[in-house]
């Protein structure tokens, strides 16, 4: 296999042509993962539900680039530039509040990611909403291409998940961090629900063939035919298995005015299950008097 150009294309004028990248170019491939626009992190910037797109950002001026790498970030498991960090620090510093609560907000950086108050809800563009849950099991006929894919679920405005996170992740994927780790934040998160083809004997996923399912809708044909070019051993009768997937929050920063609020976390129905995070009973108290 080679990559070459198309007819009647010039590759030295293409070459004399390389500019900048503009964030137009980075969503060509960014923006559809997952499905659709937004499907799948649920925060794609656009000027309309980033207070840094509005602002005229592109999305090189924090994913910088060096010898044709771009900075990564985030939870993705492969890094072009392990060296370069991506982080709202670069720009913001370490103490960013000012005003008569600077103090007591500063504070809470130490412990308390930016994206946790600055991006309160996710998928806000009514435009793009996002997946919240894929069902597999329920095989759904889409009218304008004719083939079968996984029931889906979209929502807007969706509220995030908050785990302590310390840049590490496990396999499948899943934020290292506690209460007891200090190199860990609180950071929001998407979450995700799939529910997969598994084998009913064993409750292990079972490897579908993806034309046969588009094609034809028949789960069970689909799991059998992929358990077989796979080498996998398969029951024969399947079953649905719930999995899920947290997904980081890095985008789709909300302006200051819609930040979260002290009540939003600190009040007996705030957003933060500060007992999940792992707060003793006295210090829930203690967090969550109505201020």
């Amino acid at each position: 296999m080679r990559f070459a150009p198309a007819d009647g294309v010039d590759t030295l004028k293409v070459a004399q042509s390389v500019q900048r990248p503009t964030s137009e170019m980075c969503l060509r491939c960014h923006l559809a993962p997952g499905g659709g626009p937004n499907h799948k992190h649920g925060v794609t910037p656009t000027k309309d539900s980033d207070v840094h797109m509005a602002k005229g950002k592109e999305c090189i001026d924090c994913h910088t680039a060096k010898q044709h790498r771009i900075a990564g970030g985030s939870d993705l498991k492969a890094q072009e530039l392990l060296d370069v960090k991506v982080a709202c620090s670069n720009c913001h510093t370490e103490s960013p509040h000012k005003g008569a609560q600077a103090a007591d907000l500063n504070k809470h950086n130490e412990r308390v990611a930016c994206q946790t108050c600055h991006i309160p809800a996710i998928a806000r563009d009514s435009k793009m909403p996002t997946l919240v849950e894929r069902d597999w099991t329920k095989p759904v006929l889409n009218e304008k291409i004719g083939l079968y894919g996984p029931t889906n679920k979209m929502a807007n405005n969706v509220k995030p998940q908050y785990r302590w996170w310390n840049r590490m992740m496990l396999v499948p994927p899943d934020p290292v961090g506690s209460i007891s780790d200090p190199k860990a934040k609180i950071f929001p998160w998407k979450h995700t629900t799939y529910t997969i083809i598994g084998d009913a004997a064993t409750d292990k996923a079972v490897f579908i063939k993806a034309g046969l399912y588009s094609i034809t809708g028949d789960v069970a044909a689909a799991a059998k035919k992929g358990a077989e070019d796979a080498k996998q051993t398969f029951s024969g009768q399947w079953k649905g298995v719930v999995e899920s997937t947290l997904f980081s929050l890095n985008h789709q920063v909300a302006p200051k005015s819609e930040a979260l609020k002290c009540n939003a976390c600190h009040s007996p129905t705030g957003v933060m299950d500060f007992k999940a995070l792992g707060y003793s009973d006295q210090q829930v108290k203690n967090l969550t008097i109505n201020r």
